[in-house]
Protein backbone atom coordinates (compact mmCIF):
# COMPACT_ATOMS: atom_id res chain seq x y z
CA UNK A 1 0.00 0.00 0.00
CA UNK A 2 1.39 3.73 -0.67
CA UNK A 3 2.07 6.31 1.52
CA UNK A 4 -2.00 8.02 0.82
CA UNK A 5 -4.64 5.45 -0.95
CA UNK A 6 -7.73 6.19 -1.74
CA UNK A 7 -9.84 3.19 -1.97
CA UNK A 8 -13.07 3.17 -4.34
CA UNK A 9 -14.31 6.70 -2.98
CA UNK A 10 -18.14 7.77 -3.25
CA UNK A 11 -19.48 10.72 -1.44
CA UNK A 12 -22.59 12.95 -1.57
CA UNK A 13 -23.43 15.81 0.32
CA UNK A 14 -25.98 15.18 3.13
CA UNK A 15 -29.51 15.52 1.91
CA UNK A 16 -28.41 14.92 -2.11
CA UNK A 17 -28.43 11.77 -3.73
CA UNK A 18 -26.22 13.33 -6.41
CA UNK A 19 -22.54 11.80 -6.15
CA UNK A 20 -19.91 14.25 -6.22
CA UNK A 21 -17.38 11.48 -6.21
CA UNK A 22 -17.92 8.32 -7.82
CA UNK A 23 -15.37 5.13 -7.26
CA UNK A 24 -12.47 7.20 -6.56
CA UNK A 25 -9.27 5.17 -5.85
CA UNK A 26 -5.98 7.42 -6.02
CA UNK A 27 -1.90 6.00 -4.63
CA UNK A 28 0.18 8.60 -4.12
CA UNK A 29 3.82 8.23 -2.41
CA UNK A 30 5.73 9.42 -0.17
CA UNK A 31 7.23 12.35 -1.77
CA UNK A 32 5.38 12.76 -4.74
CA UNK A 33 4.32 16.53 -5.73
CA UNK A 34 0.42 15.43 -7.31
CA UNK A 35 -1.25 18.08 -9.24
CA UNK A 36 -5.45 17.46 -9.33
CA UNK A 37 -7.45 19.23 -11.75
CA UNK A 38 -11.13 19.31 -13.51
CA UNK A 39 -13.32 21.70 -14.33
CA UNK A 40 -15.14 24.08 -11.69
CA UNK A 41 -17.87 20.97 -9.82
CA UNK A 42 -15.82 18.00 -10.94
CA UNK A 43 -15.03 17.27 -7.15
CA UNK A 44 -11.23 18.45 -6.46
CA UNK A 45 -12.28 20.66 -3.20
CA UNK A 46 -14.50 17.74 -2.09
CA UNK A 47 -11.62 15.18 -2.57
CA UNK A 48 -9.36 17.32 -0.96
CA UNK A 49 -11.28 17.84 2.54
CA UNK A 50 -11.85 14.26 2.98
CA UNK A 51 -8.36 14.05 2.79
CA UNK A 52 -7.94 15.86 6.52
CA UNK A 53 -10.54 14.54 8.93
CA UNK A 54 -11.15 17.88 10.42
CA UNK A 55 -12.32 19.19 7.19
CA UNK A 56 -14.38 16.25 6.10
CA UNK A 57 -18.05 17.41 4.71
CA UNK A 58 -21.64 16.34 6.30
CA UNK A 59 -22.72 13.23 3.98
CA UNK A 60 -22.35 9.45 2.77
CA UNK A 61 -19.27 8.11 2.43
CA UNK A 62 -18.41 4.91 0.74
CA UNK A 63 -14.68 3.32 0.34
CA UNK A 64 -11.67 4.23 2.28
CA UNK A 65 -8.73 6.58 2.78
CA UNK A 66 -5.58 5.32 4.14
CA UNK A 67 -2.74 7.30 5.56
CA UNK A 68 1.11 5.59 5.80
CA UNK A 69 -1.93 2.49 6.48
CA UNK A 70 -4.04 3.70 8.90
CA UNK A 71 -7.77 4.92 7.94
CA UNK A 72 -7.61 8.39 8.33
CA UNK A 73 -11.00 8.72 10.15
CA UNK A 74 -9.34 6.85 13.03
CA UNK A 75 -6.18 9.05 13.23
CA UNK A 76 -5.85 10.43 16.34
CA UNK A 77 -6.85 14.35 16.26
CA UNK A 78 -3.64 15.82 17.47
CA UNK A 79 -1.69 13.91 14.53
CA UNK A 80 -4.08 15.04 12.17
CA UNK A 81 -4.77 18.33 13.03
CA UNK A 82 -0.70 19.09 12.81
CA UNK A 83 1.01 16.46 10.40
CA UNK A 84 -1.56 16.70 8.01
CA UNK A 85 -1.35 20.37 6.39
CA UNK A 86 -4.04 22.17 4.90
CA UNK A 87 -4.45 25.40 2.98
CA UNK A 88 -7.50 26.44 1.67
CA UNK A 89 -8.94 28.11 -1.00
CA UNK A 90 -10.33 30.89 0.72
CA UNK A 91 -7.90 32.35 3.03
CA UNK A 92 -10.45 34.43 5.06
CA UNK A 93 -12.00 30.79 6.14
CA UNK A 94 -8.85 29.87 7.38
CA UNK A 95 -7.18 32.83 9.53
CA UNK A 96 -8.46 32.67 13.07
CA UNK A 97 -6.70 35.59 14.57
CA UNK A 98 -6.59 39.32 14.42
CA UNK A 99 -2.59 39.48 14.02
CA UNK A 100 0.03 37.88 11.59
CA UNK A 101 2.15 36.75 14.51
CA UNK A 102 -0.62 35.21 16.61
CA UNK A 103 -1.75 33.70 13.71
CA UNK A 104 1.39 32.00 13.14
CA UNK A 105 1.75 30.64 16.71
CA UNK A 106 -1.66 30.33 17.04
CA UNK A 107 -1.37 26.36 15.94
CA UNK A 108 1.98 25.70 17.80
CA UNK A 109 0.50 27.00 20.97
CA UNK A 110 -2.39 24.61 20.84
CA UNK A 111 -0.02 21.75 20.64
CA UNK A 112 1.30 23.09 23.71
CA UNK A 113 5.36 23.55 22.56
CA UNK A 114 7.41 25.88 24.87
CA UNK A 115 7.58 29.98 24.15
CA UNK A 116 10.91 29.48 22.80
CA UNK A 117 10.45 26.65 20.27
CA UNK A 118 7.25 28.45 19.20
CA UNK A 119 9.24 31.87 18.90
CA UNK A 120 11.64 29.92 16.49
CA UNK A 121 9.47 27.90 14.69
CA UNK A 122 7.57 31.23 13.30
CA UNK A 123 11.32 33.29 12.59
CA UNK A 124 12.56 30.06 10.65
CA UNK A 125 9.35 29.91 8.66
CA UNK A 126 8.95 33.80 8.10
CA UNK A 127 12.44 34.23 6.37
CA UNK A 128 12.55 30.79 4.70
CA UNK A 129 9.15 32.37 3.04
CA UNK A 130 10.36 35.83 2.37
CA UNK A 131 7.33 37.60 4.83
CA UNK A 132 9.01 38.83 7.99
CA UNK A 133 7.65 42.24 6.91
CA UNK A 134 3.74 40.48 7.35
CA UNK A 135 4.35 40.00 10.88
CA UNK A 136 4.01 43.22 12.80
CA UNK A 137 0.32 43.56 10.13
CA UNK A 138 -3.20 42.87 11.47
CA UNK A 139 -4.61 40.72 9.52
CA UNK A 140 -7.68 42.70 8.84
CA UNK A 141 -4.96 45.06 6.61
CA UNK A 142 -3.47 42.30 4.43
CA UNK A 143 -4.41 41.97 0.85
CA UNK A 144 -5.67 38.62 -0.23
CA UNK A 145 -2.53 37.24 -1.56
CA UNK A 146 -0.68 38.60 1.64
CA UNK A 147 -3.42 36.35 3.84
CA UNK A 148 -2.92 33.42 1.37
CA UNK A 149 0.91 33.25 2.28
CA UNK A 150 0.22 33.81 6.27
CA UNK A 151 -1.69 30.67 5.62
CA UNK A 152 0.95 28.50 3.82
CA UNK A 153 3.28 29.61 6.64
CA UNK A 154 0.91 28.97 9.31
CA UNK A 155 0.43 25.58 8.39
CA UNK A 156 4.44 24.44 7.74
CA UNK A 157 5.30 26.06 11.24
CA UNK A 158 3.40 22.43 12.27
CA UNK A 159 5.92 20.87 10.38
CA UNK A 160 3.37 18.03 8.26
CA UNK A 161 4.21 15.19 6.73
CA UNK A 162 1.81 15.88 3.67
CA UNK A 163 0.74 19.21 2.32
CA UNK A 164 -2.53 19.56 0.78
CA UNK A 165 -3.76 23.10 -0.96
CA UNK A 166 -7.13 23.90 -2.64
CA UNK A 167 -6.35 26.56 -5.22
CA UNK A 168 -3.44 28.73 -3.22
CA UNK A 169 -2.79 30.65 -5.82
CA UNK A 170 -5.95 32.26 -7.08
CA UNK A 171 -5.32 35.55 -5.24
CA UNK A 172 -1.76 36.29 -5.90
CA UNK A 173 -0.53 38.17 -8.67
CA UNK A 174 1.40 36.43 -11.16
CA UNK A 175 5.08 37.15 -9.67
CA UNK A 176 3.97 36.37 -6.66
CA UNK A 177 2.25 32.91 -7.49
CA UNK A 178 5.67 31.86 -9.15
CA UNK A 179 7.15 32.75 -6.48
CA UNK A 180 4.69 30.23 -4.25
CA UNK A 181 5.01 27.30 -6.68
CA UNK A 182 9.00 27.70 -6.34
CA UNK A 183 8.03 27.69 -2.53
CA UNK A 184 6.03 24.37 -2.98
CA UNK A 185 8.71 22.86 -5.40
CA UNK A 186 11.32 23.55 -3.03
CA UNK A 187 9.33 21.94 0.06
CA UNK A 188 8.69 19.26 -2.69
CA UNK A 189 12.44 18.40 -3.71
CA UNK A 190 14.64 19.63 -1.03
CA UNK A 191 12.81 18.56 2.13
CA UNK A 192 10.56 15.40 1.00
CA UNK A 193 7.07 16.57 1.84
CA UNK A 194 4.31 14.97 -0.20
CA UNK A 195 1.87 18.00 -1.98
CA UNK A 196 -1.12 17.30 -3.19
CA UNK A 197 -2.22 20.52 -5.25
CA UNK A 198 -5.78 21.03 -6.47
CA UNK A 199 -5.41 23.89 -8.95
CA UNK A 200 -7.29 25.68 -12.08
CA UNK A 201 -4.22 27.95 -13.41
CA UNK A 202 -2.16 25.06 -14.79
CA UNK A 203 0.77 27.19 -16.84
CA UNK A 204 3.02 26.93 -14.10
CA UNK A 205 2.55 23.45 -12.21
CA UNK A 206 1.25 21.28 -15.03
CA UNK A 207 5.24 20.55 -15.75
CA UNK A 208 6.27 20.14 -11.71
CA UNK A 209 3.86 17.38 -11.12
CA UNK A 210 5.07 13.82 -10.60
CA UNK A 211 1.60 13.05 -11.50
CA UNK A 212 -1.54 14.70 -12.52
CA UNK A 213 -5.18 13.43 -12.21
CA UNK A 214 -7.73 14.40 -13.73
CA UNK A 215 -11.88 14.29 -12.61
CA UNK A 216 -14.58 14.65 -14.22
CA UNK A 217 -17.89 14.88 -12.59
CA UNK A 218 -16.88 12.92 -9.59
CA UNK A 219 -15.15 10.20 -11.72
CA UNK A 220 -11.29 9.84 -12.11
CA UNK A 221 -10.39 9.83 -15.69
CA UNK A 222 -6.91 9.58 -15.81
CA UNK A 223 -3.50 9.47 -13.74
CA UNK A 224 -0.17 9.83 -15.26
CA UNK A 225 3.16 11.59 -15.56
CA UNK A 226 2.64 15.34 -17.52
CA UNK A 227 4.27 13.69 -20.70
CA UNK A 228 1.62 11.26 -21.33
CA UNK A 229 -1.31 13.48 -20.91
CA UNK A 230 -1.55 14.39 -24.73
CA UNK A 231 -1.73 10.72 -25.90
CA UNK A 232 -4.05 9.94 -23.32
CA UNK A 233 -6.25 12.97 -24.32
CA UNK A 234 -6.26 11.39 -27.67
CA UNK A 235 -7.15 8.09 -27.15
CA UNK A 236 -9.83 8.84 -24.64
CA UNK A 237 -13.50 8.62 -25.53
CA UNK A 238 -14.59 11.07 -23.24
CA UNK A 239 -15.26 14.82 -24.91
CA UNK A 240 -12.51 16.38 -22.85
CA UNK A 241 -12.49 19.81 -24.60
CA UNK A 242 -13.15 22.03 -21.57
CA UNK A 243 -9.89 20.34 -19.54
CA UNK A 244 -7.82 20.58 -23.00
CA UNK A 245 -8.58 24.91 -22.67
CA UNK A 246 -6.87 24.77 -19.57
CA UNK A 247 -3.49 23.43 -20.32
CA UNK A 248 -0.71 25.11 -20.55
CA UNK A 249 -0.19 27.05 -24.03
CA UNK A 250 2.72 24.40 -24.84
CA UNK A 251 0.17 21.69 -24.93
CA UNK A 252 -2.73 22.95 -26.71
CA UNK A 253 -0.76 24.29 -29.54
CA UNK A 254 0.59 20.59 -29.91
CA UNK A 255 -2.61 19.19 -29.48
CA UNK A 256 -4.07 21.69 -32.18
CA UNK A 257 -1.04 20.70 -34.66
CA UNK A 258 -1.87 17.36 -34.83
CA UNK A 259 1.47 15.39 -34.34
CA UNK A 260 2.28 12.98 -32.82
CA UNK A 261 5.21 12.38 -30.46
CA UNK A 262 6.00 14.29 -26.64
CA UNK A 263 4.12 17.02 -26.23
CA UNK A 264 6.42 20.16 -25.22
CA UNK A 265 4.82 21.46 -21.98
CA UNK A 266 6.96 24.90 -20.39
CA UNK A 267 7.11 27.62 -22.34
CA UNK A 268 10.75 27.17 -23.57
CA UNK A 269 9.91 23.44 -24.79
CA UNK A 270 7.07 25.64 -26.49
CA UNK A 271 9.72 27.77 -28.58
CA UNK A 272 11.91 24.80 -29.14
CA UNK A 273 8.69 23.50 -30.66
CA UNK A 274 8.29 26.77 -33.02
CA UNK A 275 11.67 27.03 -34.05
CA UNK A 276 11.52 23.46 -35.70
CA UNK A 277 8.54 24.17 -37.40
CA UNK A 278 9.75 27.48 -38.61
CA UNK A 279 13.48 27.40 -38.86
CA UNK A 280 13.56 30.29 -40.75
CA UNK A 281 11.57 32.32 -38.02
CA UNK A 282 9.12 34.38 -39.56
CA UNK A 283 7.62 36.69 -38.18
CA UNK A 284 4.41 37.61 -38.94
CA UNK A 285 2.28 40.72 -38.14
CA UNK A 286 -0.98 40.30 -36.51
CA UNK A 287 -3.51 42.54 -38.56
CA UNK A 288 -6.54 43.54 -36.03
CA UNK A 289 -9.33 44.72 -37.11
CA UNK A 290 -11.19 47.24 -34.64
CA UNK A 291 -14.22 46.57 -33.31
CA UNK A 292 -16.99 48.76 -35.03
CA UNK A 293 -19.69 47.70 -33.49
CA UNK A 294 -19.28 49.43 -29.72
CA UNK A 295 -20.71 52.29 -28.68
CA UNK A 296 -19.57 55.82 -29.68
CA UNK A 297 -17.82 57.06 -27.21
CA UNK A 298 -19.20 58.64 -23.91
CA UNK A 299 -17.50 58.86 -20.51
CA UNK A 300 -18.93 57.62 -18.05
CA UNK A 301 -16.57 57.48 -15.48
CA UNK A 302 -13.68 59.46 -14.21
CA UNK A 303 -11.02 59.53 -11.49
CA UNK A 304 -9.44 62.66 -10.74
CA UNK A 305 -6.22 62.70 -8.85
CA UNK A 306 -7.76 60.28 -6.39
CA UNK A 307 -6.21 60.34 -2.31
CA UNK A 308 -7.49 57.41 -0.29
CA UNK A 309 -5.95 56.00 3.23
CA UNK A 310 -8.05 53.70 5.67
CA UNK A 311 -6.61 55.93 8.82
CA UNK A 312 -5.99 59.34 9.13
CA UNK A 313 -2.54 58.86 9.91
CA UNK A 314 -1.92 55.92 8.34
CA UNK A 315 0.34 54.86 4.92
CA UNK A 316 -1.90 56.50 1.56
CA UNK A 317 -3.37 53.25 -0.24
CA UNK A 318 -4.04 55.14 -3.43
CA UNK A 319 -1.82 57.96 -4.25
CA UNK A 320 -3.21 60.17 -7.25
CA UNK A 321 -5.43 58.11 -9.04
CA UNK A 322 -6.55 59.39 -12.50
CA UNK A 323 -8.59 56.60 -14.84
CA UNK A 324 -11.40 57.53 -17.58
CA UNK A 325 -13.70 54.74 -18.56
CA UNK A 326 -16.05 55.44 -21.65
CA UNK A 327 -19.38 53.83 -22.14
CA UNK A 328 -19.58 49.62 -23.12
CA UNK A 329 -15.82 49.78 -22.12
CA UNK A 330 -14.29 46.87 -20.32
CA UNK A 331 -10.38 48.11 -18.62
CA UNK A 332 -8.76 45.32 -16.79
CA UNK A 333 -6.49 46.06 -14.08
CA UNK A 334 -3.31 44.35 -12.65
CA UNK A 335 -0.57 44.16 -10.67
CA UNK A 336 1.06 43.15 -7.23
CA UNK A 337 -0.37 42.24 -4.50
CA UNK A 338 -1.35 44.67 -1.84
CA UNK A 339 -0.65 47.60 -4.37
CA UNK A 340 -4.39 49.05 -3.78
CA UNK A 341 -6.55 47.54 -6.47
CA UNK A 342 -8.94 46.21 -4.54
CA UNK A 343 -9.59 49.75 -2.72
CA UNK A 344 -9.85 51.33 -5.90
CA UNK A 345 -12.78 49.41 -6.45
CA UNK A 346 -14.45 49.61 -2.98
CA UNK A 347 -13.87 54.05 -3.88
CA UNK A 348 -15.56 53.55 -6.72
CA UNK A 349 -18.54 51.64 -5.83
CA UNK A 350 -18.61 54.13 -3.14
CA UNK A 351 -18.09 51.66 -0.16
CA UNK A 352 -14.54 53.82 1.09
CA UNK A 353 -14.51 57.85 0.08
CA UNK A 354 -11.19 59.57 -1.40
CA UNK A 355 -10.23 62.53 0.93
CA UNK A 356 -8.63 63.96 -1.91
CA UNK A 357 -9.49 64.06 -5.54
CA UNK A 358 -12.64 63.50 -7.68
CA UNK A 359 -14.65 60.78 -8.80
CA UNK A 360 -18.02 61.44 -11.19
CA UNK A 361 -20.36 58.73 -12.86
CA UNK A 362 -22.27 60.31 -15.83
CA UNK A 363 -20.59 64.01 -15.56
CA UNK A 364 -22.37 64.11 -11.94
CA UNK A 365 -21.66 63.09 -8.28
CA UNK A 366 -20.78 59.24 -7.53
CA UNK A 367 -22.85 59.58 -4.57
CA UNK A 368 -26.04 60.53 -7.09
CA UNK A 369 -25.51 57.49 -9.33
CA UNK A 370 -24.52 54.90 -6.64
CA UNK A 371 -27.24 53.00 -7.24
CA UNK A 372 -26.40 51.85 -10.89
CA UNK A 373 -22.90 50.36 -9.64
CA UNK A 374 -22.64 46.76 -9.00
CA UNK A 375 -19.79 44.98 -7.09
CA UNK A 376 -18.50 41.88 -7.24
CA UNK A 377 -16.04 41.57 -4.22
CA UNK A 378 -13.43 39.52 -3.76
CA UNK A 379 -15.32 36.72 -1.49
CA UNK A 380 -18.51 36.23 -3.16
CA UNK A 381 -19.78 34.11 -0.44
CA UNK A 382 -20.10 38.26 1.26
CA UNK A 383 -23.18 38.47 -0.91
CA UNK A 384 -25.16 35.72 0.43
CA UNK A 385 -27.29 35.53 3.91
CA UNK A 386 -30.03 33.12 2.91
CA UNK A 387 -30.01 29.21 3.11
CA UNK A 388 -30.10 29.19 -0.75
CA UNK A 389 -29.34 31.07 -4.11
CA UNK A 390 -32.91 30.84 -5.33
CA UNK A 391 -33.74 31.99 -1.40
CA UNK A 392 -31.14 34.98 -1.44
CA UNK A 393 -32.43 36.41 -5.23
CA UNK A 394 -35.85 36.63 -3.94
CA UNK A 395 -34.82 38.42 -0.65
CA UNK A 396 -32.36 40.71 -2.82
CA UNK A 397 -35.42 41.61 -5.19
CA UNK A 398 -37.99 42.17 -2.10
CA UNK A 399 -36.86 45.98 -2.11
CA UNK A 400 -36.98 46.26 -5.87
CA UNK A 401 -40.66 47.92 -7.31
CA UNK A 402 -41.18 44.77 -9.61
CA UNK A 403 -44.44 42.73 -9.32
CA UNK A 404 -44.11 38.95 -8.67
CA UNK A 405 -44.27 38.07 -12.11
CA UNK A 406 -41.23 40.29 -13.71
CA UNK A 407 -39.33 38.73 -10.38
CA UNK A 408 -39.84 35.41 -11.59
CA UNK A 409 -38.89 36.31 -14.88
CA UNK A 410 -35.53 38.31 -14.08
CA UNK A 411 -34.32 35.56 -11.87
CA UNK A 412 -35.00 32.88 -15.08
CA UNK A 413 -32.70 35.32 -17.04
CA UNK A 414 -30.10 35.40 -15.21
CA UNK A 415 -30.25 31.37 -14.12
CA UNK A 416 -30.66 31.17 -18.41
CA UNK A 417 -27.90 33.47 -18.62
CA UNK A 418 -25.44 32.10 -16.51
CA UNK A 419 -26.61 28.02 -16.18
CA UNK A 420 -27.32 28.22 -12.88
CA UNK A 421 -29.96 25.90 -12.43
CA UNK A 422 -28.58 22.89 -10.80
CA UNK A 423 -27.42 25.29 -8.33
CA UNK A 424 -29.98 27.16 -7.19
CA UNK A 425 -31.61 25.61 -4.27
CA UNK A 426 -28.05 24.71 -2.98
CA UNK A 427 -26.80 26.61 -0.01
CA UNK A 428 -24.32 29.17 -1.54
CA UNK A 429 -21.78 28.04 1.12
CA UNK A 430 -22.12 24.32 -0.21
CA UNK A 431 -21.02 25.90 -3.39
CA UNK A 432 -17.50 25.09 -4.93
CA UNK A 433 -15.71 28.07 -5.89
CA UNK A 434 -16.36 28.47 -9.35
CA UNK A 435 -20.15 28.01 -8.91
CA UNK A 436 -20.23 30.36 -5.93
CA UNK A 437 -18.86 33.35 -8.48
CA UNK A 438 -21.35 32.56 -10.98
CA UNK A 439 -24.03 32.73 -8.32
CA UNK A 440 -22.75 35.86 -7.00
CA UNK A 441 -22.42 37.38 -10.48
CA UNK A 442 -25.96 36.86 -11.17
CA UNK A 443 -27.07 38.28 -7.95
CA UNK A 444 -25.05 41.74 -8.88
CA UNK A 445 -26.60 41.53 -12.53
CA UNK A 446 -29.93 41.05 -10.89
CA UNK A 447 -30.73 44.85 -10.56
CA UNK A 448 -29.50 45.90 -14.17
CA UNK A 449 -26.38 47.87 -12.72
CA UNK A 450 -25.18 50.24 -15.49
CA UNK A 451 -21.36 49.85 -14.22
CA UNK A 452 -19.84 46.36 -13.23
CA UNK A 453 -16.61 46.71 -11.00
CA UNK A 454 -15.27 42.85 -10.40
CA UNK A 455 -12.91 41.65 -7.90
CA UNK A 456 -10.83 38.54 -9.41
CA UNK A 457 -13.82 37.28 -10.96
CA UNK A 458 -12.19 33.90 -12.05
CA UNK A 459 -11.35 33.17 -8.71
CA UNK A 460 -12.46 28.80 -8.74
CA UNK A 461 -12.92 28.76 -12.40
CA UNK A 462 -11.50 26.69 -14.97
CA UNK A 463 -10.26 27.70 -18.11
CA UNK A 464 -13.60 26.88 -20.14
CA UNK A 465 -15.71 28.57 -17.48
CA UNK A 466 -13.86 31.73 -18.13
CA UNK A 467 -14.26 31.65 -22.05
CA UNK A 468 -17.99 31.39 -21.36
CA UNK A 469 -17.11 34.18 -18.72
CA UNK A 470 -15.89 36.66 -21.40
CA UNK A 471 -18.35 36.11 -23.88
CA UNK A 472 -21.08 36.90 -21.11
CA UNK A 473 -18.79 40.36 -20.33
CA UNK A 474 -18.35 41.52 -23.95
CA UNK A 475 -22.19 40.51 -24.28
CA UNK A 476 -22.97 42.87 -21.46
CA UNK A 477 -20.16 45.65 -22.69
CA UNK A 478 -21.80 45.91 -26.21
CA UNK A 479 -25.06 46.81 -24.40
CA UNK A 480 -23.30 49.25 -23.25
CA UNK A 481 -22.45 48.00 -19.58
CA UNK A 482 -18.89 49.50 -18.17
CA UNK A 483 -17.26 47.37 -16.82
CA UNK A 484 -13.83 47.39 -14.36
CA UNK A 485 -12.14 44.48 -13.70
CA UNK A 486 -9.19 43.68 -11.18
CA UNK A 487 -7.71 40.59 -11.97
CA UNK A 488 -4.74 38.32 -11.51
CA UNK A 489 -5.18 36.32 -14.25
CA UNK A 490 -3.37 37.61 -17.30
CA UNK A 491 -4.53 35.17 -19.96
CA UNK A 492 -8.08 36.55 -18.62
CA UNK A 493 -7.23 39.90 -19.14
CA UNK A 494 -5.94 39.59 -22.41
CA UNK A 495 -8.82 38.13 -24.02
CA UNK A 496 -11.37 39.87 -22.36
CA UNK A 497 -10.18 43.66 -22.26
CA UNK A 498 -10.11 46.66 -24.36
CA UNK A 499 -7.20 48.21 -22.35
CA UNK A 500 -5.38 47.22 -19.47
CA UNK A 501 -3.48 49.23 -16.91
CA UNK A 502 -0.60 48.30 -14.16
CA UNK A 503 -1.33 49.53 -10.59
CA UNK A 504 2.06 49.91 -9.00
CA UNK A 505 3.06 51.74 -5.89
CA UNK A 506 -0.62 52.97 -4.99
CA UNK A 507 -1.29 54.42 -8.51
CA UNK A 508 -2.31 53.41 -12.24
CA UNK A 509 0.74 53.37 -14.65
CA UNK A 510 1.16 52.28 -17.63
CA UNK A 511 -2.51 52.37 -19.75
CA UNK A 512 -2.98 50.29 -23.46
CA UNK A 513 -4.69 47.79 -25.25
CA UNK A 514 -4.09 44.39 -24.43
CA UNK A 515 -1.45 43.01 -27.56
CA UNK A 516 0.31 46.11 -26.60
CA UNK A 517 0.41 46.09 -23.18
CA UNK A 518 1.08 42.09 -23.00
CA UNK A 519 3.80 41.91 -25.75
CA UNK A 520 5.31 44.58 -24.37
CA UNK A 521 5.68 42.91 -21.02
CA UNK A 522 8.18 40.44 -19.76
CA UNK A 523 6.50 39.20 -16.44
CA UNK A 524 2.82 40.47 -16.94
CA UNK A 525 2.13 38.70 -19.64
CA UNK A 526 0.87 35.25 -20.83
CA UNK A 527 2.61 32.34 -21.52
CA UNK A 528 1.12 32.31 -25.49
CA UNK A 529 2.68 35.77 -25.82
CA UNK A 530 6.54 34.24 -24.73
CA UNK A 531 6.01 31.52 -26.69
CA UNK A 532 5.30 33.41 -30.05
CA UNK A 533 6.86 36.69 -29.69
CA UNK A 534 9.95 35.66 -32.00
CA UNK A 535 7.78 33.79 -34.86
CA UNK A 536 4.33 36.03 -34.56
CA UNK A 537 4.33 39.69 -33.33
CA UNK A 538 2.00 41.01 -30.94
CA UNK A 539 -0.12 37.21 -30.40
CA UNK A 540 -1.50 37.06 -26.35
CA UNK A 541 -3.73 34.36 -26.39
CA UNK A 542 -3.32 30.92 -27.04
CA UNK A 543 -6.38 30.58 -29.32
CA UNK A 544 -4.52 33.58 -31.31
CA UNK A 545 -1.12 31.30 -31.85
CA UNK A 546 -2.77 28.17 -32.62
CA UNK A 547 -4.53 29.86 -35.20
CA UNK A 548 -1.61 31.91 -36.57
CA UNK A 549 0.59 28.27 -36.36
CA UNK A 550 -2.40 26.50 -38.47
CA UNK A 551 -2.66 29.47 -41.14
CA UNK A 552 1.35 29.54 -41.31
CA UNK A 553 1.74 25.36 -41.92
CA UNK A 554 -1.16 25.43 -43.94
CA UNK A 555 0.81 27.90 -46.13
CA UNK A 556 4.01 26.14 -45.61
CA UNK A 557 2.68 23.05 -46.75
CA UNK A 558 1.38 24.30 -50.40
Amino acid sequence: MDYLEIQNLSFSYAGSEKLVLNNVSLSIEEGDFVLICGASGSGKSTLLKMLKPQLTPAGKQVGDIYLNNEKVTVIPAVFSTSRIGYVMQNPENQIVTDSAWHELAFGLENIRLEPSEIKSRVAEMVNFLGIKDLVDYQTKDLSGGQKQLLNLASVLVMRPDILILDEPTTQLDPIASQNFIDVLVRLNREMGLTIVLAEHGLESVFSLADKVVLLDKGELIFSDVPANIVRKIKGNQRELSRFIVSLPSAVQLFHASGLTGPSPITVIEGKRFLAQQFPKRPVIEEKRVPDQTKTQEKLILQLKNCWFRYEKNSRDILAGVDLDLVEGEIFSLVGGNGTGKTTLLKVVAGIQECYRGKITLFNQSLKKNQQVVGYLPQEPQMMFSRDSVLDDYNNYLESKKMSEQEKRKRIDSIVNLLDLSEILLQHPLDLSGGECQRAALGKLLLTDPKVILLDEPTKGIDNYGKKQLIDLLKQLSMKGKTILVVTHDLDFAAELSDRCGLFFQNDLLTTAKPAQFFSQHTFYTTAASRISREFFSNLITTDEVIAAYVAAKGVTNE
